[in-house]
């Protein structure tokens, strides 16, 4: 029987390496990956079936799986005042007009034209660098945390696949639930002797 499973992400991350294994392992499968500004509002909506979320929390709604940090980085013209300086500190920005919204390509131009600094996850700085926009570590600055997060309610079945590949599984380990339930099948029949 196929499943079509749903797999939202922010911009930054990268989950290409994820979604080939899940795709090998379950050929018969669909795979639906959807790039998302707001991937949480696709898991409430019922649009994904796990997401890919920028410092969520679990709670009464939603497991959490905390996957790793980045840095935040803060992104300026490549002539600003403060690409001068060796390191960056949250104090040394005191001051700047800032530019504020969602990660964009938009927001990026508006940084380039001198409109003010923004802060940033470095791996979005990445995805949306420009020649005229430098990113720099800020030495004391936040940092952005990425987990993997799916409804506690009416969880998809392909969830605990997806979850033991992301957790480095392989295809034959026990925790597999293929591969567990034909284990069980296994110890239940009766052994030969000879």
């Amino acid at each position: 029987m196929t499943s079509r499973f749903v797999l939202a992400f922010p911009p930054g991350v990268t989950i290409g390496k994820w979604t080939r294994l899940f795709a090998e392992r379950r050929p018969r499968d669909e795979l639906v990956v959807l790039p998302s500004q707001d991937p949480l509002a696709l898991l409430s909506s019922g649009e994904a079936d796990m997401v890919f979320a920028r410092d969520a929390e679990a709670d009464d709604e939603r497991h959490l799986i905390p996957l790793y940090s980045e840095d935040v980085v803060v992104v300026m013209h490549h002539e600003h005042l403060l690409t001068l300086e060796e390191q960056l500190y949250l104090a040394d920005l005191e001051g700047e007009a800032r530019v504020d919204g969602e990660p964009s390509e938009a927001l990026m131009r508006s940084v380039a034209a001198g409109d003010g600094i923004a802060l940033l996850p470095a791996s979005v700085a990445k995805a949306l660098r420009r020649k005229d926009v430098t990113a720099m570590r800020l030495e004391d600055g936040p940092v952005s945390r990425i987990g993997l997060t799916w409804l506690r309610e009416g969880q998809h079945p392909l969830v605990d696949e997806f979850i033991g590949i992301v957790r480095g599984r392989t295809a034959h380990s026990s925790r597999n639930p293929d591969v567990a339930a034909t284990q069980s099948a296994n110890a239940k029949r009766p052994r030969r002797t000879r």
